[in-house]
């Protein structure tokens, strides 16, 4: 779990660098450069708004349900019940959305030939951490929240979760001029920059 909270940050450090440095996109459009000079682009199965908008439906849920794990987590009088629960349903919530979007991820294809590798990379994350999370609420399950060392055996789960490899992911797709200005686009990632300031500004209680 104390991975699973790591990924929190992964996550909204994410959200902050694709969708954070424009709202609008550029003048100059490199995606319409390249489907014109390059004949491979027509190979894309899905263009990359559309590609960029399953990713953040996929990352939306796993922040929201974090964000609730959080706040359980820094209540000044410890609720192990409470805890125990945000985090089933986070590890619910989110297990699905991965594995789900994980699906429509390699329905869609890759948004550009040149994101192939990140594509499948991308698909491969978000299944392996659905199937972690949704052990993870199996092994949830069978914690009493009473136990005196109910920490330390949430602390043991989640051993699956990857965010480094995340992160390195993400340095592709912002290196990538098509799908960062993708990101602006979408509304599902609109959406989600807007949930995560709310959810951001709650949790800090400001």
């Amino acid at each position: 779990m104390k991975r699973s909270i790591a990924l929190f940050g992964v996550f909204a450090g994410a959200v902050l660098t694709v969708t954070g440095c424009s709202s609008t996109p550029s003048a100059t459009t490199p995606a319409s450069t390249s489907a014109t000079s390059s004949p491979a682009a027509p190979a894309a199965k899905s263009d990359a708004v559309a590609w960029s908008g399953a990713f953040c439906e996929g990352v939306t849920p796993t922040m929201e349900g974090l964000v609730e794990v959080l706040k359980t987590a820094f209540q000044e009088t410890p609720d192990p019940v409470a805890q125990k629960t945000a985090m089933i349903n986070y590890a619910t919530k989110a297990g699905t959305a991965m594995t789900d979007t994980a699906k429509k991820l390699e329905t869609l294809g890759a948004p550009t030939p040149e994101a192939e590798a990140l594509h499948q990379e991308l698909i491969k994350f978000f299944n392996d951490n659905g199937t972690t999370l949704t052990k993870m609420k199996t092994d949830l399950a069978t914690i009493d929240p009473s136990a005196p060392d109910f920490l330390d055996q949430v602390g043991k789960l989640g051993e699956g979760a990857d965010q480094g490899k995340l992160q390195d992911q993400i340095k592709k797709l912002t290196d990538d001029p098509t799908l960062k200005e993708a990101f602006t686009k979408a509304p599902q990632c609109v959406d989600m920059t807007e949930k995560m300031k709310a959810l951001g500004t709650d949790v800090l209680g400001k």
